[in-house]
């Protein structure tokens, strides 16, 4: 717990930063251009910047394989004994399946809590991580069966939202999101449940595959 507490302590510090320093942009630039252009500007080049990660968000969780890492250049290929190549194949997966896997999927589960972090209102943060995971593991499970029915749930919150905000003026205050952001520290420790609970959940889907895939391959030999 005394690293969770040191990585809150951190982001307080860096949310102090990240808000004094636009509270002077926003002042500063107001007076330059106007503040309805200035809005106008933040939220155009805000839809866009979250048009962005909704594609790349959507396209990328729905992949069985969520992504492609070219780490077989590592493989014992020169080897000559078996059992060389076998443990070369076994770090290859755990270094996919067991590093870079997890960490994925904790960036696509922080971003999509932060966006509707600063988009929602009504929602206690508690229940916009809720939300983040069962959007994140869903489309995981369902990557799984159909990666197009993944991809159309991936992203059906993040378009909602979206809709949303266009149709209401006054759905989404800058003023207010920024300050929502200071609530991140008192739900840390969910965070790390929630992302100990999507790690879980996809090495039990990965499981579940390859035990599907060897029975495949033991009935073809049959």
């Amino acid at each position: 717990m005394a690293l969770v507490d040191e990585i809150l302590l951190v982001f307080n510090s860096l949310y102090d930063i990240v808000n004094q320093g636009y509270t002077y942009f926003y002042i500063q630039a107001s007076s330059i251009i106007g503040e309805v252009y200035l809005q106008l500007l933040l939220f155009t080049v805000g839809m866009f910047v979250y048009a962005i990660f909704v594609w790349y968000f959507y396209r990328s969780l729905s992949k069985r394989d969520l992504f492609k890492l070219d780490l077989e250049k590592y493989r014992f290929s020169t080897a000559k004994h078996k059992t060389l190549q076998k443990v070369g194949d076994v770090i290859i997966y755990l270094l996919k399946y067991g590093l870079i896997f997890p960490v994925l999927i904790a960036v696509w589960f922080l971003m999509l809590s932060f966006f509707l972090l600063v988009l929602t209102k009504g929602m206690a943060v508690d229940q916009i991580l809720m939300a983040s995971i069962i959007v994140v593991s869903a489309a995981r499970i369902a990557s799984y069966y159909k990666e197009d029915l993944a991809a159309d749930l991936a992203k059906l919150i993040p378009l909602a939202i979206l809709a949303i905000m266009i149709s209401d003026p006054n759905f989404f205050v800058v003023e207010t999101a920024v300050s929502r952001l200071s609530e991140i520290p008192n739900v840390g420790s969910q965070i790390i449940n929630f992302l100990i609970f999507s790690i879980v959940l996809e090495w039990s889907l990965r499981t579940l595959y390859l035990v599907k895939l060897g029975i495949n391959s033991l009935r073809e030999r049959s």
